[in-house]
Protein backbone atom coordinates (compact mmCIF):
# COMPACT_ATOMS: atom_id res chain seq x y z
CA UNK A 1 0.00 0.00 0.00
CA UNK A 2 1.21 3.58 -1.13
CA UNK A 3 1.13 6.04 2.27
CA UNK A 4 2.22 9.37 2.81
CA UNK A 5 4.84 8.07 5.04
CA UNK A 6 6.53 5.85 2.03
CA UNK A 7 6.34 8.93 -0.42
CA UNK A 8 7.90 11.13 1.96
CA UNK A 9 10.63 8.48 2.08
CA UNK A 10 11.08 7.95 -1.56
CA UNK A 11 10.98 11.97 -1.95
CA UNK A 12 13.70 12.61 -0.24
CA UNK A 13 16.14 9.07 -0.88
CA UNK A 14 15.47 10.37 -4.75
CA UNK A 15 16.68 13.81 -3.54
CA UNK A 16 19.96 12.05 -2.17
CA UNK A 17 20.92 10.09 -5.15
CA UNK A 18 20.18 13.60 -7.37
CA UNK A 19 22.53 15.51 -4.92
CA UNK A 20 25.09 12.66 -4.79
CA UNK A 21 24.95 12.27 -8.39
CA UNK A 22 25.44 15.74 -9.44
CA UNK A 23 28.03 16.54 -7.48
CA UNK A 24 30.53 13.59 -8.41
CA UNK A 25 29.65 14.54 -11.71
CA UNK A 26 30.72 17.88 -11.20
CA UNK A 27 33.43 17.93 -8.99
CA UNK A 28 34.62 14.10 -9.46
CA UNK A 29 35.39 12.07 -12.24
CA UNK A 30 33.55 12.44 -15.45
CA UNK A 31 31.12 10.16 -16.35
CA UNK A 32 29.82 10.08 -19.37
CA UNK A 33 26.24 8.18 -18.40
CA UNK A 34 25.93 11.21 -15.91
CA UNK A 35 26.89 13.82 -18.29
CA UNK A 36 22.81 14.57 -20.18
CA UNK A 37 20.03 14.98 -18.44
CA UNK A 38 18.90 11.49 -16.98
CA UNK A 39 20.35 12.28 -13.83
CA UNK A 40 17.41 15.16 -13.19
CA UNK A 41 14.87 12.43 -13.33
CA UNK A 42 15.88 11.68 -10.17
CA UNK A 43 15.29 15.33 -8.88
CA UNK A 44 12.01 15.91 -11.07
CA UNK A 45 10.89 12.84 -9.52
CA UNK A 46 11.20 13.86 -5.81
CA UNK A 47 9.76 17.47 -6.81
CA UNK A 48 6.80 15.94 -8.50
CA UNK A 49 6.05 13.77 -5.33
CA UNK A 50 6.36 16.43 -3.32
CA UNK A 51 4.21 19.02 -4.80
CA UNK A 52 1.69 15.98 -4.90
CA UNK A 53 2.02 15.87 -1.16
CA UNK A 54 1.28 19.38 -0.83
CA UNK A 55 -1.58 19.86 -2.68
CA UNK A 56 -3.28 16.42 -1.94
CA UNK A 57 -2.51 15.58 1.96
CA UNK A 58 -3.79 17.39 5.28
CA UNK A 59 -0.09 18.67 5.97
CA UNK A 60 -1.78 21.84 7.36
CA UNK A 61 -3.19 19.59 10.16
CA UNK A 62 -0.05 19.09 11.62
CA UNK A 63 0.38 22.98 12.61
CA UNK A 64 -3.26 22.90 13.97
CA UNK A 65 -4.78 25.13 11.40
CA UNK A 66 -2.01 27.79 11.99
CA UNK A 67 -2.81 30.66 10.24
CA UNK A 68 0.92 31.11 9.39
CA UNK A 69 0.36 28.59 6.84
CA UNK A 70 -1.01 31.44 4.68
CA UNK A 71 2.26 32.97 4.55
CA UNK A 72 4.05 30.02 3.21
CA UNK A 73 1.27 29.35 0.77
CA UNK A 74 1.67 33.23 -0.24
CA UNK A 75 5.30 32.29 -0.44
CA UNK A 76 4.36 28.73 -2.66
CA UNK A 77 2.04 30.78 -5.11
CA UNK A 78 4.36 33.94 -5.99
CA UNK A 79 7.40 31.05 -6.88
CA UNK A 80 5.03 29.19 -8.64
CA UNK A 81 3.73 32.71 -10.70
CA UNK A 82 7.62 33.46 -11.69
CA UNK A 83 7.92 29.93 -12.32
CA UNK A 84 4.96 30.07 -15.03
CA UNK A 85 5.95 33.45 -16.06
CA UNK A 86 9.65 31.38 -17.24
CA UNK A 87 7.85 28.65 -18.89
CA UNK A 88 5.20 31.61 -20.97
CA UNK A 89 8.94 32.58 -22.45
CA UNK A 90 10.25 29.65 -23.85
CA UNK A 91 9.38 29.01 -28.01
CA UNK A 92 10.70 25.51 -28.29
CA UNK A 93 10.98 22.19 -27.11
CA UNK A 94 14.77 22.09 -25.93
CA UNK A 95 14.73 25.33 -24.65
CA UNK A 96 11.98 23.54 -21.87
CA UNK A 97 14.06 20.39 -21.46
CA UNK A 98 16.95 23.07 -20.51
CA UNK A 99 14.44 24.87 -18.15
CA UNK A 100 13.16 22.03 -16.55
CA UNK A 101 16.07 19.55 -16.13
CA UNK A 102 18.14 22.48 -13.88
CA UNK A 103 18.31 22.27 -10.56
CA UNK A 104 19.19 26.05 -10.73
CA UNK A 105 16.44 26.90 -12.34
CA UNK A 106 13.03 25.13 -12.91
CA UNK A 107 14.16 22.50 -10.14
CA UNK A 108 15.50 25.53 -7.71
CA UNK A 109 12.13 26.79 -6.44
CA UNK A 110 11.02 23.19 -4.87
CA UNK A 111 13.06 22.44 -1.68
CA UNK A 112 10.46 25.00 -0.07
CA UNK A 113 7.98 21.81 -0.63
CA UNK A 114 10.03 19.88 2.35
CA UNK A 115 8.66 22.45 4.61
CA UNK A 116 5.53 20.43 4.92
CA UNK A 117 7.80 17.09 6.14
CA UNK A 118 9.50 19.39 8.60
CA UNK A 119 6.12 20.10 10.10
CA UNK A 120 5.51 16.70 10.89
CA UNK A 121 7.35 14.74 13.81
CA UNK A 122 6.44 11.58 12.67
CA UNK A 123 8.92 12.01 9.91
CA UNK A 124 11.49 13.63 12.34
CA UNK A 125 13.63 10.40 12.92
CA UNK A 126 13.19 8.78 9.21
CA UNK A 127 14.68 12.38 8.08
CA UNK A 128 17.57 12.23 10.13
CA UNK A 129 18.44 8.15 9.79
CA UNK A 130 18.52 9.06 6.07
CA UNK A 131 20.58 12.02 6.60
CA UNK A 132 23.43 10.27 9.04
CA UNK A 133 23.73 6.91 6.78
CA UNK A 134 23.96 9.31 3.38
CA UNK A 135 26.95 11.05 5.23
CA UNK A 136 28.76 7.69 6.51
CA UNK A 137 28.35 6.25 2.94
CA UNK A 138 29.52 9.45 0.71
CA UNK A 139 31.82 10.18 3.22
CA UNK A 140 33.39 6.95 2.25
CA UNK A 141 33.12 6.71 -1.22
CA UNK A 142 34.88 10.34 -0.95
CA UNK A 143 38.04 8.59 0.41
CA UNK A 144 39.55 7.37 -2.58
CA UNK A 145 38.60 10.71 -4.63
CA UNK A 146 39.86 12.80 -1.69
CA UNK A 147 42.34 14.60 -4.22
CA UNK A 148 39.77 16.41 -6.41
CA UNK A 149 38.89 19.59 -5.31
CA UNK A 150 36.40 19.99 -3.01
CA UNK A 151 34.61 16.90 -3.94
CA UNK A 152 34.57 15.42 -0.04
CA UNK A 153 32.47 18.87 1.11
CA UNK A 154 29.80 18.83 -1.96
CA UNK A 155 29.43 15.00 -0.95
CA UNK A 156 28.27 15.87 2.59
CA UNK A 157 26.62 18.59 2.35
CA UNK A 158 24.47 17.60 5.29
CA UNK A 159 27.30 17.53 7.93
CA UNK A 160 26.41 21.24 9.00
CA UNK A 161 23.09 19.93 9.72
CA UNK A 162 24.15 16.56 11.21
CA UNK A 163 26.27 18.50 13.51
CA UNK A 164 23.78 19.96 15.65
CA UNK A 165 22.26 16.59 16.79
CA UNK A 166 25.50 15.40 17.99
CA UNK A 167 23.66 16.44 21.32
CA UNK A 168 21.24 13.44 20.87
CA UNK A 169 23.51 11.63 19.34
CA UNK A 170 25.21 8.00 20.84
CA UNK A 171 28.81 8.14 21.85
CA UNK A 172 29.80 6.22 18.76
CA UNK A 173 27.83 8.82 16.07
CA UNK A 174 29.14 11.76 17.66
CA UNK A 175 32.67 10.18 17.26
CA UNK A 176 32.06 9.86 13.24
CA UNK A 177 30.66 12.59 12.46
CA UNK A 178 33.82 14.14 14.19
CA UNK A 179 35.85 12.14 12.60
CA UNK A 180 34.14 13.14 9.23
CA UNK A 181 34.27 16.77 10.09
CA UNK A 182 37.70 16.98 10.64
CA UNK A 183 38.44 15.69 7.83
CA UNK A 184 36.04 17.52 5.26
CA UNK A 185 37.96 20.79 7.27
CA UNK A 186 41.33 19.37 6.19
CA UNK A 187 40.68 18.54 2.73
CA UNK A 188 38.32 21.91 2.14
CA UNK A 189 39.82 25.09 3.36
CA UNK A 190 39.46 26.92 0.04
CA UNK A 191 35.78 26.56 0.16
CA UNK A 192 34.96 29.41 3.09
CA UNK A 193 31.34 28.86 2.81
CA UNK A 194 31.00 25.44 3.14
CA UNK A 195 33.73 25.34 6.24
CA UNK A 196 32.28 28.40 7.72
CA UNK A 197 28.50 26.15 7.88
CA UNK A 198 30.55 23.34 9.62
CA UNK A 199 32.37 25.73 12.38
CA UNK A 200 29.03 27.74 13.12
CA UNK A 201 27.44 24.94 13.36
CA UNK A 202 30.03 23.55 16.14
CA UNK A 203 29.87 26.82 17.89
CA UNK A 204 25.92 26.30 18.01
CA UNK A 205 26.14 22.89 20.11
CA UNK A 206 28.80 24.89 22.62
CA UNK A 207 26.00 27.22 22.49
CA UNK A 208 23.22 24.20 23.10
CA UNK A 209 25.99 22.92 25.82
CA UNK A 210 26.16 26.55 27.52
CA UNK A 211 22.37 26.88 27.62
CA UNK A 212 22.12 23.39 29.64
CA UNK A 213 24.06 25.08 32.28
CA UNK A 214 23.12 28.94 32.09
CA UNK A 215 19.32 30.30 31.61
CA UNK A 216 18.99 33.15 29.61
CA UNK A 217 16.55 35.37 29.15
CA UNK A 218 14.29 35.45 26.43
CA UNK A 219 13.72 39.57 26.00
CA UNK A 220 18.12 39.05 25.49
CA UNK A 221 17.08 36.28 22.97
CA UNK A 222 15.02 37.94 20.71
CA UNK A 223 17.47 41.32 21.34
CA UNK A 224 20.47 39.37 19.95
CA UNK A 225 18.82 37.82 16.90
CA UNK A 226 17.36 41.50 15.83
CA UNK A 227 20.97 42.34 16.09
CA UNK A 228 21.85 39.79 14.24
CA UNK A 229 19.57 39.69 11.55
CA UNK A 230 20.45 43.62 11.12
CA UNK A 231 23.79 42.43 9.45
CA UNK A 232 22.21 41.02 6.24
CA UNK A 233 20.55 44.48 6.00
CA UNK A 234 22.70 46.68 6.65
CA UNK A 235 24.98 44.91 3.99
CA UNK A 236 22.57 45.50 1.51
CA UNK A 237 22.19 48.82 2.40
CA UNK A 238 26.24 49.51 2.14
CA UNK A 239 25.68 47.26 -1.31
CA UNK A 240 23.01 50.51 -2.65
CA UNK A 241 25.12 53.30 -1.93
CA UNK A 242 27.61 51.61 -3.70
CA UNK A 243 29.94 50.28 -1.22
CA UNK A 244 31.36 46.46 -0.51
CA UNK A 245 31.13 44.82 2.77
CA UNK A 246 33.39 42.22 1.39
CA UNK A 247 35.95 45.70 0.73
CA UNK A 248 34.82 46.75 4.51
CA UNK A 249 35.73 43.27 6.13
CA UNK A 250 38.88 42.30 4.16
CA UNK A 251 40.77 45.58 2.84
CA UNK A 252 41.44 46.47 -0.64
CA UNK A 253 42.32 43.72 -2.57
CA UNK A 254 44.15 44.04 -6.18
CA UNK A 255 45.25 40.70 -6.59
CA UNK A 256 43.48 38.78 -9.21
CA UNK A 257 40.67 36.36 -8.23
CA UNK A 258 41.25 32.74 -7.09
CA UNK A 259 39.25 30.20 -5.73
CA UNK A 260 42.49 28.95 -3.94
CA UNK A 261 43.11 32.52 -2.32
CA UNK A 262 40.71 32.17 0.87
CA UNK A 263 40.66 36.22 1.23
CA UNK A 264 39.69 37.28 -2.23
CA UNK A 265 36.92 39.31 -2.57
CA UNK A 266 34.29 37.25 -4.88
CA UNK A 267 31.02 39.20 -3.97
CA UNK A 268 31.35 42.99 -4.43
CA UNK A 269 31.32 42.80 -8.46
CA UNK A 270 28.09 40.34 -8.55
CA UNK A 271 25.88 42.84 -6.12
CA UNK A 272 26.67 45.55 -8.86
CA UNK A 273 25.95 43.51 -12.28
CA UNK A 274 22.96 42.17 -11.14
CA UNK A 275 21.44 45.36 -9.56
CA UNK A 276 22.41 47.26 -12.62
CA UNK A 277 20.84 44.87 -14.62
CA UNK A 278 17.86 44.66 -12.49
CA UNK A 279 17.31 48.36 -12.26
CA UNK A 280 18.35 49.00 -15.99
CA UNK A 281 15.24 46.55 -17.24
CA UNK A 282 13.09 47.90 -14.30
CA UNK A 283 12.57 44.28 -12.75
CA UNK A 284 13.67 44.93 -9.18
CA UNK A 285 10.04 44.61 -7.94
CA UNK A 286 9.03 41.55 -9.33
CA UNK A 287 12.03 39.84 -11.03
CA UNK A 288 12.61 38.14 -13.97
CA UNK A 289 11.36 34.70 -13.45
CA UNK A 290 13.17 31.44 -12.61
CA UNK A 291 15.16 31.47 -16.44
CA UNK A 292 16.17 34.83 -15.10
CA UNK A 293 19.84 35.85 -16.36
CA UNK A 294 21.87 38.96 -16.32
CA UNK A 295 24.62 40.76 -18.16
CA UNK A 296 28.08 39.79 -16.51
CA UNK A 297 30.93 41.09 -18.40
CA UNK A 298 32.87 40.16 -15.66
CA UNK A 299 31.96 36.52 -16.82
CA UNK A 300 31.50 38.10 -20.58
CA UNK A 301 28.47 36.83 -21.48
CA UNK A 302 24.94 38.58 -21.70
CA UNK A 303 22.57 36.16 -19.89
CA UNK A 304 24.19 34.53 -16.91
CA UNK A 305 21.76 32.59 -15.23
CA UNK A 306 23.57 31.56 -12.43
CA UNK A 307 24.58 34.35 -9.53
CA UNK A 308 26.54 32.49 -6.44
CA UNK A 309 24.84 35.07 -4.10
CA UNK A 310 21.37 33.51 -3.08
CA UNK A 311 19.90 36.42 -2.23
CA UNK A 312 20.74 38.12 -5.38
CA UNK A 313 19.32 34.60 -6.86
CA UNK A 314 15.82 35.10 -5.20
CA UNK A 315 15.67 39.24 -5.94
CA UNK A 316 16.93 38.32 -9.74
CA UNK A 317 14.22 35.24 -10.20
CA UNK A 318 11.10 36.60 -7.61
CA UNK A 319 12.00 40.60 -7.31
CA UNK A 320 11.16 42.09 -4.16
CA UNK A 321 8.34 40.40 -3.27
CA UNK A 322 9.52 37.04 -3.70
CA UNK A 323 12.54 37.76 -1.22
CA UNK A 324 10.40 40.00 1.56
CA UNK A 325 8.05 36.63 1.63
CA UNK A 326 11.14 34.01 1.50
CA UNK A 327 12.89 36.18 4.32
CA UNK A 328 9.48 36.33 6.48
CA UNK A 329 8.87 32.50 6.39
CA UNK A 330 12.21 31.92 7.85
CA UNK A 331 12.51 34.54 10.45
CA UNK A 332 9.04 33.27 11.77
CA UNK A 333 10.58 29.96 11.93
CA UNK A 334 13.35 31.67 13.97
CA UNK A 335 11.38 33.37 16.64
CA UNK A 336 8.85 30.63 16.77
CA UNK A 337 11.91 27.98 17.76
CA UNK A 338 13.83 30.32 19.92
CA UNK A 339 11.07 31.85 21.48
CA UNK A 340 8.05 28.91 22.03
CA UNK A 341 10.13 26.43 22.35
CA UNK A 342 10.57 24.04 25.34
CA UNK A 343 13.94 21.93 24.43
CA UNK A 344 17.55 22.78 23.20
CA UNK A 345 17.21 21.62 20.29
CA UNK A 346 14.53 23.44 18.24
CA UNK A 347 16.37 26.48 19.97
CA UNK A 348 19.44 25.35 18.24
CA UNK A 349 17.77 24.74 14.73
CA UNK A 350 16.51 28.53 14.82
CA UNK A 351 20.27 29.42 15.20
CA UNK A 352 21.12 27.34 12.62
CA UNK A 353 18.31 29.48 10.15
CA UNK A 354 19.96 32.76 11.70
CA UNK A 355 23.06 31.61 9.71
CA UNK A 356 21.64 30.76 6.68
CA UNK A 357 20.26 34.28 5.87
CA UNK A 358 23.27 36.02 7.30
CA UNK A 359 25.56 33.71 4.45
CA UNK A 360 21.53 33.86 2.02
CA UNK A 361 23.53 37.41 1.25
CA UNK A 362 27.33 36.34 0.69
CA UNK A 363 26.70 32.68 -0.30
CA UNK A 364 23.56 29.76 -0.68
CA UNK A 365 22.54 29.14 -3.85
CA UNK A 366 19.38 28.54 -4.63
CA UNK A 367 19.57 24.74 -6.32
CA UNK A 368 18.08 21.36 -6.06
CA UNK A 369 20.15 20.23 -3.50
CA UNK A 370 20.51 19.07 -0.09
CA UNK A 371 21.41 22.38 1.31
CA UNK A 372 18.17 23.79 0.35
CA UNK A 373 16.05 20.93 1.12
CA UNK A 374 17.28 20.89 4.50
CA UNK A 375 17.04 24.51 5.38
CA UNK A 376 12.68 23.72 4.29
CA UNK A 377 13.20 20.74 6.33
CA UNK A 378 14.44 22.99 9.26
CA UNK A 379 11.67 25.72 8.80
CA UNK A 380 9.14 22.90 9.03
CA UNK A 381 10.58 21.72 12.22
CA UNK A 382 10.73 25.08 13.63
CA UNK A 383 6.96 25.94 12.57
CA UNK A 384 5.91 22.54 14.32
CA UNK A 385 3.91 22.92 17.60
CA UNK A 386 4.47 19.29 18.36
CA UNK A 387 8.23 19.30 18.08
CA UNK A 388 8.83 22.98 19.92
CA UNK A 389 6.21 21.27 23.00
CA UNK A 390 8.72 18.41 23.55
CA UNK A 391 10.96 18.69 26.21
CA UNK A 392 15.03 17.81 25.92
CA UNK A 393 14.00 14.40 27.15
CA UNK A 394 11.14 13.72 24.79
CA UNK A 395 13.11 15.36 21.65
CA UNK A 396 15.88 12.71 22.17
CA UNK A 397 13.70 9.95 22.66
CA UNK A 398 12.64 10.49 19.20
CA UNK A 399 15.32 11.26 17.55
CA UNK A 400 16.45 7.99 18.34
CA UNK A 401 12.64 5.99 17.86
CA UNK A 402 10.20 7.45 15.96
CA UNK A 403 7.47 4.87 17.19
CA UNK A 404 7.20 6.86 20.51
CA UNK A 405 5.22 9.49 19.03
CA UNK A 406 3.15 7.32 17.08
Amino acid sequence: MVTKRLLVFVSLILAVLFHFLFYLNYYGPSISSLQGVLKYLLALGSAIIIVFLYFTTYWRADLKRSKLTVLFDILILWFFISLIRSMLEIRDLNGFILFIFNNYLALSCFPLFFFIVGTNPNYFHMTNKILFIYVLLAFIFSLPFIHFFELQLYLVYPLFFLILTIPLMRSAERILILIISITVIVVSLTNRAGILRILFSFCIVGVYFIMKKVHINKKLLYALVFIVLMIPLASLYLAIKGQSVFQIILGDDDTPYSQLNPYADTGTFLYYEVFQDLKTNDVLLFGKGFNAGYDSPSFHTYRREVVEVGFLQILMKTGIVGFILYFSVIVVGIFKSIGHSNNLFLKMLGFLLIGYIIMLFFENQLAYNLLNIIIWLVVGMCYSPVLRGLNDKEIGVLFHNSNKNN
